[in-house]
């Protein structure tokens, strides 16, 4: 009894360190075609046209702990701005990773989007980020420390395409060394989100002259102009100080006897559960969810893996209850599958 007691006392633990890792989350679960205007955003300037939507169906992409829970917001070239604030205190030191899914449906001359926010500020747009068309071909990303007078925007040389779902990651990083050395990185994924914070960014670090800021307390999302700025989806957004918080995908350990598939827990569920599986080589994982006619309705993991022992968080909010299976396939030198049921109940 006691030992069931000092375990759920540690998950307890667990749960509300993560929890406290984020600092802001929306997944646009709210009714498609109203405004992001009274769900805790508030419009600040570029009004009263063209405010921001919401719009259904949300995006999805392996591996994102916030893939394919509710809707998703739908941003034009031109319109309303809005801000949101952070829960609990502002943030001043260590990292701020901002993530979100995003599919750029079509890119202008070069603008930003998205950017940090000090507690009480509507100006002082931060850490910018940036959608840029490439000759017609696709668009590009980059980032800027503040104003171009501050710079410099450092855009990446990977051209991305138009209406595809792509995994965001930017970072600020608070130095001490002056008042002018924070840095700016942001990473791209196109099919997973590893486990862990890569080596190195797509794109940083990026600084500039502009002095830094003291902390951040905001979220801003900004519509720009119909000459400069992108039409996009956005959904998934989460502002965290770690990366474990983005990843779905925890590593338990990094050795492994053998290929292994747990029943997940708890069973039933609704609308999250937790699986557990083990890996004895590194190889290509994925973990899918099948509905019973053996249509895939969501995909979990979806990358190269290191052998260990891994959980995996499955948000399954966006189904139906009923009788689902979800498959593990691992290769690589050693090829591996098994497949177990689960039933969500609403």
């Amino acid at each position: 009894m006691k030992a069931k007691l000092f375990t759920l006392v540690l998950m307890l633990l667990f749960v509300a360190g993560l929890n406290a890792q984020v600092k802001l989350l929306d997944n646009f679960n709210y009714t498609a075609g109203d405004t992001i205007g009274g769900q805790g955003w508030t419009s600040f300037s570029g009004g009263p046209t063209n405010p921001i939507t919401v719009t259904a169906p949300g995006l999805t992409f392996p591996n994102y702990i916030n893939s394919g829970i509710g809707n998703a917001a739908r941003m034009r070239n031109s319109g309303e701005d809005y801000y949101k604030q952070f829960t609990g205190d502002s943030v001043g030191s260590g990292s701020l990773y901002v993530s979100f899914m995003l599919k750029v449906d079509s890119a202008k001359t070069g603008d930003y989007f998205i950017a940090l926010l000090p507690p009480t500020s509507t100006t002082l747009y931060t850490s910018r980020f940036y959608v840029k068309d490439s000759s017609g071909l696709g668009f590009l990303l980059g980032i800027s420390k503040g104003a171009a007078s501050g710079g410099p925007i450092v855009y990446g040389t990977t051209i991305y395409s138009l209406n595809t779902t792509y995994m965001v990651v930017f970072k600020y990083k608070f130095n001490t060394s002056s008042t002018t050395d924070d840095e700016m990185s942001f990473y791209v994924f196109n099919t997973s989100v590893p486990a862990s914070e890569p080596g190195t960014p797509t794109v940083g670090p990026v600084v500039g002259t502009v002095t830094d800021a003291t902390s951040f307390g905001r979220i801003g999302l900004r519509q720009g102009s119909a000459a400069s700025s992108p039409t996009l989806t956005i959904d998934g957004l989460q502002v965290a100080t770690s990366w474990t918080s983005i990843t779905n995908v925890t590593p338990i350990s990094t050795v492994a006897d053998n290929f292994n598939l747990s029943q997940n827990y708890p069973n039933p569920f609704n609308p999250s559960t937790t699986i557990n599986f083990s890996i004895a080589k590194a190889g290509f994982v994925t973990l899918k969810v099948y509905d019973i006619t053996g249509k895939e309705v969501k995909s979990l993991v979806n990358s190269n893996m290191t052998a260990g022992k891994y959980e995996v968080s499955a948000n399954l909010s966006s189904l139906n209850s009923g009788v689902y299976f979800y498959t593990l396939s691992v290769s690589g030198d050693a090829n591996f599958t098994e497949t177990k049921k689960l039933m969500l109940v609403k």
